[in-house]
């Protein structure tokens, strides 16, 4: 049977009619699932984190290359369908991902079809997670294009700069809407994200000020954008020994402006 007909059977059967809230969007090509499959490059001897299972069609087909998945769904109502669709090196957990420690799973791996609405809050944890060294994830167009962005790009946000600090990252394949049901208002774009290994331990929660206080109102001056958070003086004399312009403002600045910031505030 075609798989978009047979999501549309599942639906009508199990009556997990796809919600707005949850941002259920199911993917309806058999094409992009085997590209999925193939980016993930799954391996006998990893262990993976898979986020939002849904019907497990991907899960179906990433199972028979590994050692095991731990897929995290936080709809209930998949539950009687996971009582009858069983994979042997598959554990459902039935929770929110945002809620899991990923560190308590033996993996250093995960991927998944992430809805909009958490795409943020999870790559933090992502990157607040010790084990966690790769991702591959399915994000909206529209948020992945920001993560991809380069400085000074009309993209170039405080993601873009966090992203750039913890991971390598690779643009790997456009999807449309219509391969998925419901069918979304905008394509969805397939990502890697590989791990830093990084020379020092960060304050990743002044770091992450810094950067969001940078870009909290990107028509301001960098200057004025800092001093809303921190004294005033401080930031002068940071941006003076980084040798960067007061005028300038949160898109322009690189990464590496950003990490000269981070230490002279970090010791000031």
């Amino acid at each position: 049977m075609e798989l978009s007909k047979q999501v549309k059977l599942l639906i009508k059967t199990y009556k997990i009619f796809p919600s707005k809230k949850l941002g259920q969007n199911f993917l309806i090509k058999e094409t992009a699932l085997s590209f999925i499959k193939d980016s993930i490059s799954p391996e006998q001897s990893k262990k993976y984190i898979e986020i939002g299972p849904g019907f497990l069609f991907l899960t179906e087909k990433v199972s028979p290359y590994v050692k095991e998945i731990f897929a995290i769904e936080k709809d209930k109502r998949f539950i009687p369908f996971y009582e009858e669709h069983t994979i042997e090196n598959v554990k459902i957990i039935i929770n929110d991902a945002l809620k899991i420690k990923f560190d308590e799973f033996d993996a250093d791996e995960l991927f998944g079809n992430i809805p909009y609405n958490i795409s943020t809050d999870l790559i933090l944890k992502i990157i607040e997670s010790k084990k966690i060294k790769r991702a591959v994830l399915l994000l909206q167009k529209e948020f992945a294009m920001r993560i991809l962005s380069d400085v000074g790009g009309k993209n170039y946000s405080s993601i873009t700069v966090l992203i750039d600090f913890f991971f390598d990252k690779k643009f790997l394949k456009t999807f449309p809407p219509h391969f998925f049901y419901p069918k979304p208002g905008v394509s969805s774009t397939l990502i890697e994200l590989r791990k830093k290994k990084l020379n020092e331990e960060i304050d990743q929660e002044l770091f992450f000020e810094i950067v969001r206080s940078a870009f909290a109102q990107r028509r301001k001056k960098i200057v004025n954008t800092l001093s809303t958070r921190f004294d005033r003086e401080k930031v002068q004399k940071a941006l003076k020994l980084s040798g960067i312009a007061f005028n300038r403002r949160a898109e322009t600045l690189t990464l590496n402006d950003y990490k000269n910031l981070y230490e002279f505030l970090k010791n000031s």
